[in-house]
């Protein structure tokens, strides 16, 4: 017996335990909001908590009940129905009242096929609904990576601000002591001052653009835009910055508009929407059609039974029949109807064919645009080596008193254009990735 206890204990606890294994593995895995966040953990809780995705969600779950009630046109419609009434012909000292019990039923044996076109058109329908969803999907993940880059653009351009003005205060440092020294005059010290101010400010700048990214991001994650989230450094950036190269995308614009015609969810949702379109055309037309439909009634008339008290039979009665719907006339309504679903019919295959022409030319813009960034990349870097150069050369020269303020000030201009240029053209470049991905309609 205690054998027996210790296994059947052993047994459930082991179920106990795979069922927790269940739940863990069904349950999304908990993101901590107080820990840097990677691109895929903030596209994760968008996907979650956004808008327009628990919108989608809703859309999804409105157009399954439409396709269930479509359904349900093939069961008989079974209603029941109670009745007390009282009048002057009727003994108000309640000895008699009326009282009257009723079960109908209702059931269509043949409409020509008007069922199924229906449930047909609200299937085409749950097509259209998911393939719309999947674009919202694509798009949220577009924003948000959008988003997730400009936090990661602003805060590398903030410690670029930095860095510019460090170096500027160390050259109003050196100027200052040139001053001193009777090299500089007091002129030289106060364009060094007002270069040290407007870097200053430039700081200022970048790290209230960085607040207003950082803010942006939740709103797009389904957050409180108050919430502060920080984002995990990017690799990609610093190991950008170590190699002096990117790797570029190994792909033709002819295979980036196949690969589009192919993936991008807008074909199928307009695919579907024009079948349904069809459908309803067909459905209109069969409406000419009669229409023939069965129905049974059961009736008890409880007023008399409950005062006579005698067989029951005697006081219900029930009928079957069938009836014959058919339209005779309708002054014309029938036939507009198809002639108006036709043209609309007629404008979503145009549109249709418009569709294409029209990705076609949005993945070639987003083509070009990633092959100029990915240009615009390498110049960048080969600027930020010449202008550090030349910056280095010029305060040099200013030590030993062979060049003016005025040239430091233009090199350090220069170079904090280009360190800024650089930071801009690599999010750019990023950005141009996922503009094309999503252009291709391959963006998960």
């Amino acid at each position: 017996m205690l054998r027996w206890r210790i296994g059947f204990t052993f047994i459930l606890v082991s179920l106990q335990f795979l069922v927790i294994l269940c739940v863990s593995a069904q349950e999304p895995e908990e993101i901590d909001l107080s820990q840097p966040l990677t691109l895929e953990q903030c596209i994760q809780m968008g996907l979650e908590k956004a808008t327009s995705m628990r919108n989608a969600r809703l859309s999804l779950a409105i157009q399954e009940l439409r396709v269930k009630n479509a359904r349900a046109d093939y069961f008989p419609l079974i209603t029941s129905s109670g009745r007390y009434d009282f009048s002057d012909r009727l003994d108000f000292g309640f000895e008699r009242e009326n009282y009257d019990l009723g079960l109908t039923g209702r059931y269509t044996l043949w409409d020509n096929g008007q069922r199924e076109v229906g449930y047909a058109q609200s299937k085409e329908g749950l097509k259209v609904t998911t393939n719309r969803n999947e674009g919202i999907k694509q798009n949220v993940i577009l924003q948000i990576t959008q988003a997730y880059y400009d936090v990661l653009k602003d805060a590398a351009l903030v410690k670029v601000s930095e860095e510019v003005l460090e170096r500027s205060k160390d050259n109003t440092k050196q100027i200052v002591a040139l001053k001193e020294a009777g090299v500089l005059i007091s002129a030289d010290v106060a364009t060094a001052r007002v270069r040290e101010a407007n870097d200053e400010l430039g700081l200022l700048n970048n790290q209230n653009w960085l607040q207003i990214s950082q803010a942006t991001l939740p709103r797009l994650m389904g957050l409180d835009p108050g919430l502060l989230i920080t984002v995990a450094v990017d690799e990609s950036f610093q190991l950008y910055l170590e190699r002096g190269t990117i790797e570029k995308i190994d792909i033709t614009v002819e295979e980036a508009i196949q690969t589009a015609l192919e993936n991008r969810p807008e074909f199928k949702e307009t695919e579907a929407q024009i079948k349904q379109q069809e459908w309803s055309l067909i459905l209109s037309r069969l409406q000419r059609w009669p229409r023939l439909s069965a129905n049974a009634n059961y009736n008890v008339n409880l007023d008399d039974y409950l005062h006579e008290r005698q067989n029951f039979s005697d006081f219900r009665s029930w009928s079957v029949g069938a009836s014959l719907n058919f339209t005779l006339f309708d002054g014309g309504v029938l036939g507009n109807r198809v002639k108006e679903l036709n043209m609309q019919l007629e404008q979503s295959r145009e549109n249709a064919s418009d569709l294409e022409r029209s990705v076609a030319l949005g993945v070639r813009q987003s083509y070009l645009n990633l092959k100029r960034s990915e240009a615009a990349v390498e110049i960048s870097n080969t600027q930020v080596e010449n202008a550090k150069l030349s910056l280095d050369v010029v305060q040099g020269r200013l030590k030993v008193g062979k060049a003016i303020p005025l040239e430091v000030l233009d090199a350090q201009t220069s170079y904090a254009q280009v360190l800024t240029n650089r930071v801009n053209t690599f999010y750019d470049y990023k950005i141009a990735i996922t503009r094309l991905q999503d252009a291709m309609g391959v963006l998960q």
